[in-house]
């Protein structure tokens, strides 16, 4: 069995398609065309309107505008290819109650630690880091059964890559606010995983079809 064949898995990621496509157009609309109800959808400081906490997570608007593209680019390439792995093996309907899981305490959190003072953050790489982790241990999963050996799986490279990237990602010396979501996303996704672990008892039932 190859990483490739978590892909095969029956049915249409509907769910990681739609975050994406959903992020990318409210990104480009605040961005090009209601730049200033930017404070009113996104997360720069603690949220005013209880909406805030889900278009907040899904919207992007950094300067200067290159370095949002490579922002957006950048997420979207870890979580477009480990989300398909994470609603491909668990189904839609448990990655929605995934997202929220997360959404939830991204909230949380950031009314915590912008308590007392201001905070900045955007984008979608909170829910991200929860996918990924779930999206790993899938990946984990298929190279630990060694059926095909990970140096001839193209893949492999790609989300070791990914992997590092994000671990790298990891780090409070750039933003305190920034490194309290990726963790949520990281501890989300453990507890997910803890609790549905039933669904990854073998790889044969991983990649059921």
């Amino acid at each position: 069995m190859k990483i490739s064949d978590l892909y095969r898995i029956k049915g249409f990621p509907w769910i990681t398609v739609a975050l994406a496509v959903i992020s990318f157009i409210l990104s480009c609309i605040v961005c090009y065309f209601i730049p200033d109800r930017f404070d009113m959808l996104c997360l720069t400081t603690r949220p005013h309107y209880f909406w805030q906490h889900i278009t907040g997570i899904l919207i992007h608007n950094i300067e200067p505008q290159w370095v949002m593209w490579v922002h957006i680019i950048m997420n979207f390439m870890g979580l477009i290819p480990l989300g398909i792995v994470v609603e491909k093996v668990i189904g839609s309907k448990q990655t929605v109650l995934l997202f929220f899981s997360e959404a939830v305490v991204t909230a949380v959190c950031f009314q915590m630690i912008t308590w007392n003072q201001p905070g900045q953050a955007a984008g979608i790489s909170s829910v991200g880091y929860a996918f990924a982790t779930v999206g790993f241990y899938c990946i984990f999963l298929v190279l630990k059964k060694r059926e095909t050996p990970c140096y001839k799986q193209p893949l492999f490279y790609y989300f070791l890559f990914e992997f590092f990237g994000m671990l790298s990602m990891l780090n409070p010396m750039t933003s305190m606010v920034s490194f309290v979501l990726h963790i949520s996303g990281v501890i989300v996704g453990g507890i997910w995983i803890f609790i549905n672990r039933e669904i990854f008892t073998s790889t044969a039932k991983v990649c059921k079809n």
